[in-house]
């Protein structure tokens, strides 16, 4: 094993050990990630939720970090917006309507 390997496995092995201490006195427990967040029950259709899994299954993140980036980046294209913007939001859209009839064939 490397020293590095080795600081590791140490301080694994006293996280380990000392699991069921109590914890000091002075500890403050803080949660930043939990600070006015609020939790959101979305149901989707099962072939667009299986889109969202293979996606987070390629960026090697949980689903739910691919949700909450996926509506994040939705609210952020949308803050602040201009007309030129939205009218290139319809353009970027029609050329995906325009590959979804190339690539399926239909209308």
């Amino acid at each position: 094993m490397s020293k590095i390997e080795d600081k590791i496995k140490e301080i694994q092995d006293e996280s380990e050990a000392t699991r069921d201490d109590p914890y000091p006195e002075n500890t403050v427990v803080t949660r930043p990630n939990l600070a006015g967040s609020v939790v959101q029950s979305v149901r989707l259709p099962a072939a667009e939720y299986a889109q969202v899994e293979q996606l987070a299954r390629d960026a090697d993140v949980p689903v739910s970090a691919m949700i909450r980036g996926l509506v994040l980046s939705g609210l952020a294209a949308r803050k602040n917006a201009t007309l030129k913007d939205a009218i290139n939001r319809l353009i970027a859209d029609a050329d995906d309507l325009r590959r979804f009839i190339d690539h399926d064939g239909a209308a």
